[in-house]
């Protein structure tokens, strides 16, 4: 019961700061909270996770660059399909993403959102899970669970119809970060490839939707 509070615990987050609160700060209060002192809190801080080397940059760099160039690229290329740019920077304006803080949130989705949804998901959760499960498990329900609540923000963001193709590359890189924790034991590298990607998506909004 206590693992399953703490695997929707960021998905209550989310819906609640963008359905009830509608609202960007809100939001991000209210889940980086929770992924944040969530493990300090159960005293369960992976810092040990949290080792650098030559083998975690290049599985990390190679990762996040195949990831940008899937989302960078696909967005280029099928924008005019997936999303409704009007209605989406609307959206955006309307829960204070692009305003006067709008740098702001850019600088932490690409350099913060990384770091605590990977110490939460790929370290802290993992390791919950790991300990009394098989590899199979872990990897299946941290990618099940960290992928629901993009769920939750893509099906305002994307056309309708298209959330399945929205989050399924969500899904994807999550079973590949997942795997690359199993094998190196660290989440640098899922660190470093996933801050990547939010840099890819951050650019899709700069240069597609802004």
């Amino acid at each position: 019961m206590k693992n399953f509070v703490r695997l929707i615990g960021p998905s209550l987050m989310i819906f609640l700061g963008l359905q009830f609160f509608q609202n960007v700060v809100v939001t991000f209060g209210l889940f980086f909270g929770w992924l944040a002192l969530v493990p300090i809190v159960d005293k369960a801080f992976p810092k040990e996770r949290l080792k650098l080397d030559k083998k975690a940059l290049l599985v990390g760099v190679g990762s996040g660059l195949i990831f940008f160039l899937f989302v960078y690229g696909g967005a280029s290329w099928l924008h005019v399909y997936l999303l409704d740019i009007n209605k989406l920077r609307v959206l955006l304006l309307d829960w204070g993403f692009a305003g006067p803080w709008e740098f702001a949130f850019i600088l932490l989705f690409i350099f913060l959102n990384p770091v605590l949804e990977e110490v939460y998901w790929r370290g802290y959760m993992y390791e919950k899970l790991r300990t009394n499960g098989t590899a199979l498990y872990a990897i299946g329900m941290t990618a099940a669970f960290y992928t629901l609540y993009h769920v939750i923000t893509v099906f305002h963001l994307f056309q309708s119809g298209y959330t399945l193709v929205a989050v399924l590359p969500v899904l994807i890189v999550g079973l590949l970060w997942a795997y690359i924790r199993e094998k190196t034991g660290s989440i640098t590298a899922t660190i470093i490839g996933h801050s990547i990607a939010d840099f890819a998506i951050m650019c899709v909004y700069w240069f597609i939707v802004r």
